[in-house]
């Protein structure tokens, strides 16, 4: 039986590296298929948290579990950082570029590495601020690299910006709630909050949230883009547990690239000299910031 318990324990970083790799695939297929319907940013976004909700609480429950109002306590801190994040994201790839809005979004781990020292009490290494900075430069030339490519838009860069910082804060908002919940159980509160969070978002919108206004391809492709996003955010929740935050911030660096070229492959989205050797110094520079992390923080023991 020992055996047996030590043998699963020093799995689980096995599978929570598994599972962040799982999520961070479908997460870079997600904004291509997003882009591409036939269908508004923010009816997409409503009808992705309240379907997906309603499919990961009845999972839940078949599986014995429980919606308190405990879990929606834990919940709520990340729910409205994602039902924000997922507000701004999706209206972005409306107006702007795949490639521009996953980009802006890589951007991440050096804006956890920044607040690292005022939330959790972290030293903040003068050459992490040099690579951030550097890092910041490569999204401004995949930005403007972009200012002839069809279907951008400036306003479209600056809801990325937004939804940049939701993101981030979603992470650590998980990453503390994982501490406290499984994995379904947060899942399921978080989405059912992110559903209340964007509600009244869309009905301002004005965009038609009807569901007889789309056919039956559009509907389909938006299931397709609701079970890429329950798989990912469930396999990432758990991973939480599992995986250090610098890790798995680590791993979304992959997204924009899966996205961008699902983008050019799907939807015909060129890119520009400017923007594919942005992209390179984006992903360059923040891979040196978490990896650098990471062996200070193993040579600290």
């Amino acid at each position: 039986m020992a055996h047996e318990l030590a043998v699963d324990i020093e799995s689980a970083p096995a599978r929570g590296m598994s599972a962040a790799l799982l999520a961070v695939l479908m997460w870079g297929a997600g904004p291509v298929m997003a882009r591409g319907i036939h269908m508004p940013g923010m009816v997409v976004v409503f009808w992705r948290l309240w379907i997906g909700g309603v499919v990961t609480a009845a999972v839940l429950y078949t599986r014995g579990g429980r919606l308190s109002w405990r879990v929606l306590r834990l919940s709520l801190a990340g729910g409205i950082a994602f039902g924000v994040n997922i507000s701004f994201f999706f209206s972005a790839l409306k107006l702007t570029t795949v490639a521009n809005a996953t980009v802006i979004s890589a951007l991440q781990p050096a804006l956890l590495f920044l607040v690292a020292g005022p939330l959790f009490g972290e030293h903040v290494r003068g050459r992490d601020v040099a690579w951030t900075a550097t890092a910041i430069g490569g999204v401004a030339l995949v930005v403007f690299g972009a200012h002839s490519a069809h279907g951008h838009e400036f306003k479209g860069d600056l809801l990325a910006v937004g939804a940049l910082f939701a993101w981030s804060y979603y992470f650590v908002a998980s990453k503390k709630a994982r501490q406290q919940l499984g994995a379904l159980e947060y899942q399921t509160g978080l989405t059912l909050v992110s559903a209340a969070v964007a509600t009244p978002i869309a009905l301002l919108s004005g965009q038609v949230l009807g569901p007889n206004h789309y056919d039956g391809t559009t509907w389909m492709w938006l299931f397709l883009i609701v079970a890429s996003g329950a798989v990912g955010h469930l396999s990432m929740n758990y991973a939480h547990a599992h995986v250090q935050l610098t890790i798995t911030s680590l791993l979304t660096l992959s997204t924009p690239v899966t996205s961008a070229a699902g983008a050019a492959v799907f939807l015909h989205e060129g890119l520009s000299w400017p923007q594919a050797f942005g992209m390179a110094v984006v992903l360059a520079a923040l891979g040196v910031v978490v990896t650098g992390h990471n062996r200070a923080t193993a040579a600290l023991g």
